[in-house]
């Protein structure tokens, strides 16, 4: 993840973006975009800390290169935005909540007949372990562990691009990016 430090730039809020805001320019992320904005837009909103794309960054969520095979604009738009709108089981945190009346959320990375481990902050692989004896109930969060909001350091012109970015599969030659 040596990107992500290197290509970082220091950002400030720019807005806070809804759906509405961003849904009528959609069709404009298809030609005319910065292949290097939108590059930089996928690091400085932290993307890459946890997504692989193009062989490069994380590999605590979904890998991106081919995402555009797999799913429209309009879905990568929604998951940017609202990451908790449709959740893959794959990627799903487990909250568990404790006889203490405690909880403790992240993902289940090891289980057994005594003990459960999750990874509570994915960035920092923060380790908690629950011994099974303690556990109360434990359920499926209906939250993404993709925080919202990260785009809200963009601009209009460079979430497009983001989207033209994510879309090409990390190719500089493709079509969003003619002149």
């Amino acid at each position: 993840i040596s990107a992500f430090s290197d290509l970082t730039h220091n950002r400030s809020f720019v807005r806070e973006w809804k759906a509405q805001d961003l849904l009528p320019s959609l069709d404009q992320a298809s030609r005319g975009r910065s292949f290097l904005r939108g590059q930089r837009a996928f690091n400085d909103a932290q993307c890459i800390a946890c997504h692989r794309f193009d062989n490069d960054g994380g590999s605590v969520g979904p890998e991106l290169t081919s995402i555009s095979s797999r799913f429209t604009r309009r879905d990568i738009f929604d998951s940017i935005l609202e990451p908790s709108k449709v959740l893959s089981e794959q990627y799903q945190n487990m909250t568990i909540i404790k006889k203490d009346g405690d909880n403790v959320s992240g993902r289940v990375v090891e289980e057994d007949d005594q003990k459960l481990v999750l990874i509570t902050d994915p960035l920092k692989q923060t380790r908690v372990e629950v011994r099974k004896s303690q556990i109360d109930k434990r359920a499926a969060s209906k939250v993404s562990p993709m925080p919202e909001g990260l785009v809200n350091l963009l601009t209009k012109d460079e979430i497009l691009d983001l989207l033209a970015y994510l879309e090409s599969g990390g190719k500089k030659e493709h079509a969003a990016f003619a002149r």
